[in-house]
C-alpha cells in the first residue's frame, strides 16, 4: 500500500494535473476536510472534461480543424474547473486490514487498476496492480 496523495473537491483541475505528473500516478482520491472519501479523479476524467462534447460523440474527427487555439481554449476552461465537476463518486475501496486477495477481487470485480484503502471512511492509502504483483513477487 502506498500513502495516498489526495485532493479536495475544490482543487482546480490544473493543480490536480500537476499532482498526477509530480507523483507519477494516473489518479487520486478526492477527500473532504476530514479526509473522508468523496470521489476519485483520474487523468482520463480530466482529458474527457477538456474535449468538446461534439468530439466525444464522433467516431471520425477528420472534418475538425487542427487549430491549436481552439484546443487551448477548451483546455484552459477545463483546467480552471474544480475537480468536483469531473470526478467520479463511485470509488473502488477496501477497508484497511483486508487481504491482498480481497483487494485483487475488488480490482477485478470493478474493472479498475487501483483501489483506495479506507479506515472508518477516511483515506489511508491506495493499492494498484503493481503493488499487488510486488506482494506476490516471491511466488513461483
Amino acid at each position: 500500500m502506498q500513502p495516498a496523495v489526495s485532493v479536495t473537491p475544490e482543487t482546480p483541475a490544473r493543480e490536480v494535473l500537476k499532482i498526477l505528473r509530480d507523483n507519477s500516478v494516473p489518479g487520486v482520491p478526492v477527500v473532504d476536510e476530514e479526509g473522508r472519501l468523496e470521489g476519485f479523479v483520474t487523468d482520463g476524467h480530466l482529458m474527457d472534461s477538456a474535449l468538446p462534447q461534439y468530439m466525444k460523440m464522433m467516431g471520425n474527427l477528420s472534418f475538425v480543424s487542427d487549430d491549436a487555439d481552439e484546443w487551448v481554449h477548451y483546455l484552459t476552461d477545463a483546467a480552471d474547473k474544480p475537480v468536483r465537476d469531473v470526478m467520479t463518486r463511485e470509488v473502488s475501496q477496501v477497508p484497511l486490514g483486508r487481504s491482498e486477495l480481497a483487494v485483487a477481487h475488488r480490482m477485478v470485480h470493478d474493472g479498475v487498476s487501483s483501489v483506495v484503502i479506507t479506515d472508518g471512511g477516511r483515506v489511508v492509502g491506495i493499492v494498484n496492480r503493481l503493488d499487488l504483483y510486488a506482494a506476490i513477487e516471491g511466488i513461483d
